[in-house]
């Protein structure tokens, strides 16, 4: 199956004074995707969302949608939704009135318009808060309700800033289902979110912003093959294990190796994981021992993160001397 392109950026840069805080920035998304954007604070990932969104304008460079160059084309903008942190809606309507409003904006109206409240509200799990004030709303319905306002008109690409922050795990697990269920129908949605598992769960391709500058941009899988780093194993023999199995492990693995009472611990930095596996088994089986519990952590999208982010701090440290 071809990518059907959606969304591609060309070399948007921005500036504020002479702190550049998007540098060139080239990205591509597909329809039916879930694009990630992960960056820490302040590396340009609200300011790139504002561009594309039409919120604010780049100093350079230029962004497509839909073949369309202008974000705020009016046949574009019903094609595209933003849903940001901040509650989005009036308080002192009610849910129904603030989706029935937000809907008129968009020229729906009649029985078109009841028709997709009525479904957005029973999809989104806010049909009893039909008639209540989105003030008296707790936090995760407020999100709810910030979704629901965004999605009145059907668009086909979703901007969500943060769409879990402050969700308790619940909420946090019902929306992420929410999202992958918006997949499914060929929506395309690009987020942004702090939260590595969120990311790793839910992203089809992730880019790794750092200081205005995309640094990457693949699978989580490949992201965590290639910058992951360690995996961990961990082998409970059955009985405590020889210094011979220690010096014969380390031979044979690209890692280090521990033993700590009939536990072998062992930090592997190769790549082909089954194959090590398949030589850990021989060689304690070689030497008359049996393993009774196996435990292996995958290195996972924070350790990604983590190792990306230090290894740009230790070439700035480098670059100045320090």
């Amino acid at each position: 199956m071809i990518n059907q392109t959606v969304l591609k950026t060309q070399d948007i840069s921005k500036a504020f004074g002479k702190q550049k805080v998007l540098v060139d920035i080239d990205l591509e998304v597909f329809k039916g995707e879930i694009f990630g954007l992960l960056g820490p604070n302040g590396a340009g990932k609200s300011t790139l969302i504002k561009i594309l969104n039409g919120l604010s304008s780049q100093d350079a460079g230029k962004a497509v949608f839909f073949g369309k160059f202008n974000p705020k084309d009016l046949e574009l903008r019903k094609k595209v939704a933003f849903v940001p942190q901040e509650d989005a809606f009036y308080r002192f309507f009610t849910v129904e009135e603030n989706l029935s409003f937000f809907g008129s904006l968009y020229g729906i109206k009649g029985k078109e318009l009841k028709e997709r409240i009525d479904f957005l509200l029973g999809w989104l799990n806010l049909s009893f808060f039909r008639k209540r004030k989105a003030e008296h709303l707790s936090g995760g319905y407020r999100k709810m309700l910030n979704i629901a306002c965004s999605l009145i008109y059907n668009p086909s690409f979703i901007f969500l800033d943060e769409p879990t922050v402050g969700l308790d795990p619940d909420m946090r697990r019902l929306l992420w289902k929410k999202l992958l269920e918006l997949k499914e129908k060929e929506k395309t949605l690009f987020i942004t979110t702090h939260y590595m598992d969120e990311a790793q769960e839910l992203c089809n391709r992730i880019a790794l912003i750092l200081e205005g500058k995309i640094v990457v941009c693949k699978s989580p899988y490949d992201l965590i093959e290639s910058f992951g780093g360690e995996k961990n194993f961990k082998f409970e023999l059955d009985k405590p294990p020889t210094e011979k199995i220690k010096s014969d492990l380390k031979k044979a693995l690209a890692g280090s190796v521990h033993i700590e009472g009939q536990t072998i611990s062992i930090v592997y930095k190769g790549k082909q994981e089954m194959n090590a596996l398949s030589k850990i088994n021989n060689l304690i089986s070689l030497n008359g021992f049996t393993i009774t519990k196996t435990t292996i952590k995958e290195p996972d999208l924070e350790n990604v993160f983590l190792n990306l982010t230090g290894k740009i701090e230790g070439i700035k440290k480098a670059a100045k001397g320090e």
